[in-house]
């Protein structure tokens, strides 16, 4: 049966919105990939059984437009929007969860759910990272049922300047890094939220970095940060197989 997911975008580029539909599309090309915004005000967020339809597979998506702190001030618009499609995106959070359909928060996804379960996101220099950095399984990621199968560390493309500043409640930890205390989290059997992004190779990282100033460190060439990541590009194939 063909599986149909549904991609949550939270992009105002037209060219990377493009350009981040036939990314995910091309890792499981036999899907029915659906695509819609966040910032789409005609959708009905209210009524999230209508958004999702007959989807098997929610991905809630990163941006590189919002920012829910970023050192920004309060005020700024880019913290005002992140705090709105929190809350936009509560409905749909709650449902898919009451529901068990499997659900994916990738980077800027990760961090609205967080949002929505009541941990701020904050701008964290310490943790902020952009490139390929280690992620290591915890002792509960070991024995996760889905993450479980990997190695206990391997390698993941990262570009954020916030961070998660605590555990949610009820999520459980199941990956860490040396700059990056919650790379992983499990909310529900079937809900899943990466700071990384699995869906980027090293060089479409590279490619992404290269149009987002300000993302890496000054003076750092960005082909010095990049490394392969094949554990982590299988992420997103083998959640679809595994829960869908």
């Amino acid at each position: 049966m063909q599986q149909k997911i549904l991609v949550l975008q939270s992009r105002m580029n037209a060219e990377l919105l493009a350009r981040e539909q036939r990314t995910y599309a091309e890792l499981v090309p036999e899907a029915e990939w659906a695509f819609i915004s966040t910032l789409d005000e005609r959708i009905s967020w209210q009524d999230p059984e209508v958004v999702v339809g007959s989807m098997d597979t929610v991905i809630i998506g990163g941006s590189g437009d919002f920012d829910f702190d970023e050192g920004r001030a309060p005020d700024d618009e880019a913290r005002r929007t992140s705090h709105r499609l929190a809350e936009r995106l509560r409905p749909l959070v709650n449902y898919v969860m009451d529901t068990a359909l499997p659900t994916l928060g990738i980077c800027y996804g990760h961090q609205l759910v967080a949002e929505i379960h009541g941990v701020p996101v904050v701008h964290d220099p310490e943790q902020a990272k952009s490139g390929s950095e280690d992620v290591t399984l915890t002792e509960e990621g070991k024995r996760d049922v889905f993450l479980g199968e990997l190695p206990e560390t391997f390698v993941a493309q990262y570009g954020h300047k916030d961070s998660l500043s605590a555990l949610p409640e009820g999520a459980t930890l199941l990956a860490t890094g040396e700059r990056c205390r919650f790379s992983a989290l499990r909310y529900t059997p079937a809900f899943y939220t990466f700071q990384f992004h699995p869906e980027l190779t090293a060089a479409d990282m590279a490619q992404r970095l290269s149009n987002l100033p300000g993302y890496m460190p000054d003076g750092a060439e960005i082909n010095h940060v990049m490394r392969a990541s094949p554990e982590a590009s299988l992420l997103i194939p083998r959640f679809i197989e595994h829960f869908a």
